[in-house]
């Protein structure tokens, strides 16, 4: 009995020490994404099936430059080259124009826009309060 909680806890901190380093792998590459232009991330988890998170590089014009994802089931799961979407403004992302990637990659992507949405909005709402707070003054 002793040997299934000692072999359960050693499952538990390989487990903790993969994750780690993927981690550590996915924000290597955030980093370096982010050298080039504001980063825009999506993911889409899976119970059974593979997860995927997407990195999408943008320029100041909301234009794709750049894409990385990580798609798998298992802490495993490397980073990979997406770059089938470059050169495509990340707004003009819909269900349309992502049909032919598959499903959890285009939800990832759908993630994305959406968290970009909600940041650009709440940037545009602080711009304004602050703006306000100037003309009161």
């Amino acid at each position: 009995m002793l040997w299934l909680i000692l072999l359960g806890a050693l499952m538990w901190i390989l487990q903790c020490v993969l994750g780690l380093l993927q981690f550590r792998r996915f924000n290597h590459h955030l980093k370096k994404l982010r050298s080039f232009g504001r980063v825009a991330i999506g993911r889409s988890k899976g119970r059974v099936v593979a997860g995927a998170v997407v990195l999408l590089c943008i320029d100041e014009n909301c234009n794709i430059i750049k894409g990385e994802k990580i798609e798998g089931l298992t802490i495993f799961a490397g980073v990979k080259s997406f770059d089938c979407l470059n050169g495509i403004n990340l707004l003009d992302l819909n269900d349309l124009v992502c049909a032919d990637l598959p499903k959890q990659t285009k939800k990832a992507v759908l993630q994305a826009v959406e968290d970009y949405k909600s940041f650009r909005q709440l940037e545009l709402e602080k711009k304004m309060v602050t703006t306000a707070n100037e003309l009161a003054d």
